[in-house]
């Protein structure tokens, strides 16, 4: 018998398709950013619209430049935990839904930004994270690995 490395894949861009047919759209991503701060305990939360344009000199590929501006903003003071890193990162499959103290228990969360825009990204502590599930914009991600991870 011959043993192979076998494994279910998942087309990513579908899935989060999925994911947003069933949530609308609105002020629902709004919503979903103020319950994600308030389950990290943010104090504080703000948000801004920022209408200007920023320069394309550094970044970390030629594609981003269209991303630099405008932008709605998000800032709180909370930080992620290495569990709220391991839950964002999953579409649709949140560990919050056991924790029946968490406000957004029953969302998307952060997969409601995929309404607003295709390349999500924020900071927290030392991490500046963006999410290109279409492997498009950002260099060595291509929509095979995104695939295959």
């Amino acid at each position: 018998m011959l043993l192979e490395d076998f494994g279910q894949r998942v087309d990513l861009t579908r899935r989060i398709r999925e994911v947003l047919a069933n949530y609308p759209e609105g002020t629902t991503a709004l919503r979903e950013l103020i319950q994600n701060a308030d389950d990290a305990g943010a104090s504080r939360v703000r948000l801004c619209l920022d209408l200007r344009a920023h320069g394309a000199s550094s970044l970390l590929a030629p594609a981003l430049a269209q991303w630099q501006g405008p932008a709605l903003l998000a800032h709180n003071d909370a930080a992620f935990t290495d569990d709220d890193f391991a839950s964002i990162s999953r579409i649709g499959g949140s560990k919050k839904a056991s924790q029946a103290w968490k406000t957004s228990r029953f969302g998307v969360g952060f997969n409601s930004v995929y309404h607003l825009t295709n390349l999500p990204s924020f900071v927290s502590g030392k991490y500046v994270v963006m999410f290109d599930p279409q492997g498009t914009y950002l260099p060595n991600v291509s929509a095979q690995i995104l695939e295959s991870a």
